[in-house]
């Protein structure tokens, strides 16, 4: 998908998606590959590379016990394990999803491409597979796979911009329209097992790939709709999903697409042709030696695997070529099988497969959800995707059939579904603003109940019914009240789950005096945006007296169904109460999904095993880092400069050590740790570092000029070091006087400062790295005087050189620190006496007013007391009570004066 398609789809997204924020993933879960596409505000429709940069990764994983635990591998190196390793390669996972062992055209089509590998089935009868002893639920091993890329896009997501903390938390999965309604749960619970329990939405593969063709394409004519078949062949199956697509006269209005048929073959596939091919394989080795029976070679899994490994790559061969060479070394009993399969023969081979290829298209257009039906001349045109539709009798096929002006090729076979399907997730979020497009979703199958004993199925929701919308309907009438209602539920004939409603839950909800004509219940269903059947809730009605009956109420998009919806007699009937939702229990059958608690003891495990797989792929990068190591120290102390003019110390420690180590990694390193490794690291580079800096100091003379010039400079250093250690900041003679006025000594409250972690506590160990230097220098002091150096080896005097230059820089750092020191009380010193400075004049103006609002008091008490002499007087003239009052104020204020 181009740049400018990309900006037309997700408009204005920087703008509407805030800060740091989750991001959507889509995944084309594919039977053989899967592709993955992350969207996040920093990475728009970015798709998910594999750890070899490849767009597309293959689906499963192998899984081998290591020590006391498993190792995991994912991704091509699965490939190369399959042969050597059958039983623990568990690969396309997908057709075993929400099957039961009862599915025996699916399992056996599985173990004939999968040899060795043991199925099984879990307490809740859907399928494991079993490995080394450990029961692994189909669901928990693609949980793995899906864990593993959702790992690899926030690692991508991380990679677009460090600082930011998006993550995914949205999961789409493209999902076959023929999946019924157990693959479409488990497919989901696959969400659900992921470490994060992503909110996962199913999106159809069919309509992924309209859309990508569509925000591709944007040129339909005005107000007409055209119509599109999509033919997805890929390695599981074969599908064919017929659309409209209508761009309304006014363009401000939303393209609207339309799903109006479908059809598929589950097992006409690509796999189907691999298996074709090895058959031929097969056949050709028997031939060639015939002491080699059938059945003995079909009880070697390893011998199989080698085959159908083969075919597949001899089938992608033939589809640019005419004929295609294998070579198997050692298929069987060491015997090495060469041949040619042609173009012709593989063709031959599957001529009946590709006669029917055209069935699904055919169904597509012959069942069709609307009234009028959309005749093959009218449609525009048929896209082809998925890898199997790049062989060429696939393609003959479909020209001789359709035309070739028909066959549209104008989509990626292989990313045009995880495009489509990331698209729709975002909108489905409400991730980011999408274009608009009106989208109708259709059920190609049929949904509904039977009720009690009734062996007659009432249809809910009928086939091409639009989804996501709900139902409510009136599903029985009951007056014995002794026994559970019943209902269960079918997809296509065939029942998914079974509904009671206890007798003690309905007579709770009225008794039965008071409903003299007897129960209904109201029952409402649901098909989902994940076109899950289910029953919402179910509310009894007690019946008492006539009344004009209702009819069903039906909400959702599209068309509703215009049959009567009472199946027992629909006697019209008042109603006099209706109850509260009833709890109902279910059942599901054949198989039932994964409860709370195993779901989260199975994420919990796979969590477990993600931590283990990244100390795991930390500890062997660390042992790569490592033999990369000793290889390369192995060229450098062996080259003729290093050898001649090196340290023979070290040289000698380092050609010793390192075919130690090489013999530890390859025969020892399995039970160690990182540590390990990380210590024989640091080992090795020390070593190898001091040959580097010998080398580097032969021109230097080492002698005792060189070395009373050190000495010169470490005293120099020691005085500076005893002169400074106790030194304030200069700054603070400008401030004493400041300082005394306040009343504060500047000194007292300076060395009072405690000083942060950072800074107090390599200056805590000054004083060690200040006597190291000391004792450095009093032995040279001594070497010196007693002519001792010229006894020393050069080794031996670069190390004494190099211990006063560590010294040097250690002390260096430490007087670095001090000035940080000085410089950090300094600013603090000057916070503290604003600080105190401010809470000093808030204590004081606090004293100032307690003392007015004190006088305040006194005075209004003093006016009070003359005010009630006057009063009581009884003979007083005016100017007498003047004089009065006026005394009275004077005789009052003096202590108060006083006071202040």
């Amino acid at each position: 998908m181009n740049f400018s398609a990309i900006y037309w789809i997700l408009s204005l997204a920087s703008l509407l998606w805030p800060g740091s924020l989750a991001a959507v993933i889509g995944i084309d879960y594919g039977q053989q590959n899967v592709k993955a596409m992350v969207v996040s505000p920093r990475a728009p429709l970015e798709l998910v590379l594999t750890p070899e940069a490849k767009r597309k990764d293959i689906s499963g994983l192998a899984i081998r016990k290591r020590g006391d635990g498993i190792e995991r591998i994912y991704g091509s190196a699965v490939g190369s394990l399959a042969t050597r390793f059958p039983k623990n390669s568990l690969l396309h996972l997908k057709p075993l999803l929400g099957k039961t062992e009862a599915d025996e055209i699916d399992i056996v089509l599985y173990l004939r491409e999968h040899p060795g590998v043991e199925i099984t089935a879990t307490k809740r009868a859907s399928l494991a597979i079993s490995v080394d002893g450990q029961e692994y639920p189909i669901e928990e091993l693609s949980a793995m796979n899906i864990q593993e890329i959702v790992n690899r896009a926030n690692r991508l997501v991380k990679e677009k911009d460090s600082l930011n903390s998006d993550y995914v938390d949205k999961l789409a999965i493209t999902v076959p329209d023929f999946f019924d309604q157990h693959q479409r749960r488990a497919l989901l619970d696959v969400g659900s097992l992921t470490t994060d329990n992503l909110e996962t939405v199913l999106i159809s593969d069919g309509l992924s790939v309209l859309l990508n063709f569509v925000f591709k394409q944007r040129d339909f004519v005005l107000g007409e709709p055209q119509y599109y078949i999509v033919y997805d062949m890929g390695a599981g199956s074969t599908k064919a999903s017929l659309f409209s697509i209508l761009q309304p006269a006014n363009e401000s209005e939303p393209l609207k697409i339309e799903l109006g048929g479908y059809g598929f073959d589950e097992h006409l596939s690509g796999s189907k042709f691999t298996l074709d091919v090895a058959s031929l394989l097969e056949n050709k080795f028997l031939e060639a030696h015939k002491t080699i029976r059938t059945d003995i070679l079909h009880s070697n899994p390893n011998a199989l695997a080698k085959l159908n490994q083969a075919a597949e790559k001899a089938k992608l061969i033939l589809s640019a070529n005419s004929e295609a060479s294998v070579s198997i070394e050692s298929l069987i009993d060491d015997i090495d099988f060469r041949t040619k399969v042609t173009r012709q023969e593989f063709e031959d081979f599957i001529q009946e497969s590709v006669v029917d290829l055209v069935k699904p298209l055919e169904d597509a257009l012959d069942r069709q959800f609307w009234q009028s039906h959309v005749a093959l001349k009218n449609i525009q045109g048929v896209i082809l995707t998925g890898g199997s539709t790049r062989v060429p009798a696939v393609q003959q096929r479909l020209i001789s059939v359709l035309g070739e002006k028909k066959v549209l090729k104008s989509v990626n076979a292989d990313e045009s579904a995880v495009n489509g399907a990331t698209i729709r997730a975002v909108k489905l979020f409400n991730a980011f603003k999408t274009k608009a497009v009106d989208i109708v979703e259709r059920s190609p199958s049929d949904y509904g109940l039977k009720i009690m004993e009734d062996e007659t199925e009432m249809i809910v929701f009928p086939r091409g019914s639009a989804y996501p919308r709900t139902k409510t309907i009136e599903v029985a009438q009951m007056s014995n009240l002794s026994k559970a209602l019943t209902l269960d539920l079918y997809e296509d004939g065939k029942i998914f789950r079974k509904v009671r409603l206890l007798p003690e839950v309905i007579k709770k909800a009225f008794p039965t005096d008071e409903c003299t004509d007897g129960i209904s219940f109201n029952a409402t269903f649901s098909l989902s945006q994940n076109r899950l059947f289910d029953l919402d809730k179910v509310q009894a009605i007690c019946w008492n007296g006539p009344k004009a009956g209702e009819g069903e109420k039906d909400s959702g998009k599209g068309q509703s169904s215009d049959q009567s919806d009472r199946l027992n007699d629909s006697r019209d009937k008042g109603r006099n109460k209706k109850s509260p939702t009833l709890e109902f229990l279910t059942e599901e059958v054949p198989l039932s999904h994964l409860m709370h608690q195993e779901k989260y003891r199975l994420r919990e495990n796979i969590k477990t095993l993600d931590e283990k797989d990244s100390e795991r792929f930390e500890f062997e990068r660390a042992k790569n880092e490592l033999e990369a190591l000793l290889y390369n120290t192995r060229d450098f102390i062996t080259s003729e400069d290093v050898a001649e003019t090196g340290p023979k110390k070290h040289l000698e420690k380092l050609a010793s050590i390192i075919p130690t180590y090489l013999d530890w990694l390859e025969d020892e390193s399995d039970g160690a740790d990182k540590a390990d490794i990380m210590s024989k690291i640091a080992a090795v580079n020390d070593l190898k570092s001091r040959v580097e800096i010998y080398i580097e100091s032969l021109q230097e003379p080492l002698n005792a000029e060189q070395f009373k010039a050190l000495l010169a400079k470490a005293d120099k250093l020691s005085k500076k070091i005893n002169t400074e250690r106790e030194v304030p900041h200069e700054g603070l003679s400008a401030l004493n006087e400041t300082f005394s006025q306040a009343g504060y000594d500047i000194q007292k409250e300076y060395f009072k400062i405690n000083l942060p972690y950072y800074l107090s506590n390599p200056l805590s160990s000054w004083n060690d790295k200040f006597e190291a230097l000391q004792k450095i220098a009093n032995a040279t002091k001594e070497k010196i005087s007693s002519d001792a150096l010229g006894k020393d080896s050069r080794e031996e005097l670069l190390e004494l050189k190099l211990s006063f230059d560590q010294a040097f820089i250690e002390l260096e750092q430490i007087m670095e620190l001090l000035e940080k020191a000085r410089n950090y009380r300094f600013r603090e010193l000057l916070s503290w006496y604003q600080r105190a400075e401010k809470a000093k004049k808030r204590k004081e103006m606090k004293l100032s007013s307690e003392i007015l609002k004190s006088s305040s008091s006194m005075a209004a008490s003093s006016s009070a007391g003359v005010t009630d002499s006057v009063t009581g007087a009884t003979s007083t003239s005016t100017s007498a009570a003047s004089s009065s009052a006026g005394h009275s104020s004077t005789s009052n204020t003096a202590p108060v004066h006083d006071e202040l």
